[in-house]
């Protein structure tokens, strides 16, 4: 097995053709205060002072805080949410 293989569904968004939603991404060391939506992914390894709705996935990696609800249809959470968190 090739290292892009072992990579490839190992914390990374994946996308379905279909897909109209672009996906974001929110880096390290990146502070943003406010509301985020999205109708796609969203990959928080940040820290958001504020509430996040996705229509699609919200990735939260092992450096990344949420502080405020999450709302969205699927969810990956290594970090932390300092709220409710709603997927449907």
């Amino acid at each position: 097995m090739s290292m892009f293989q072992q990579l490839k569904n190992k914390g990374v968004i994946t996308r379905p053709a279909d897909s109209n939603g672009a996906i974001n991404i929110i880096g390290a060391g990146t502070v943003i205060e406010g509301e985020i939506k999205s109708n796609g992914d969203v990959r928080i390894d940040g820290t958001i002072r504020g509430s996040v709705t996705s229509k699609a996935k919200v990735v939260i990696g092992a450096t990344g805080v949420v502080e405020g609800d999450v709302f969205c249809q699927s969810a990956d959470i290594s970090g932390a949410i300092k709220g409710k968190t709603t997927v449907s």
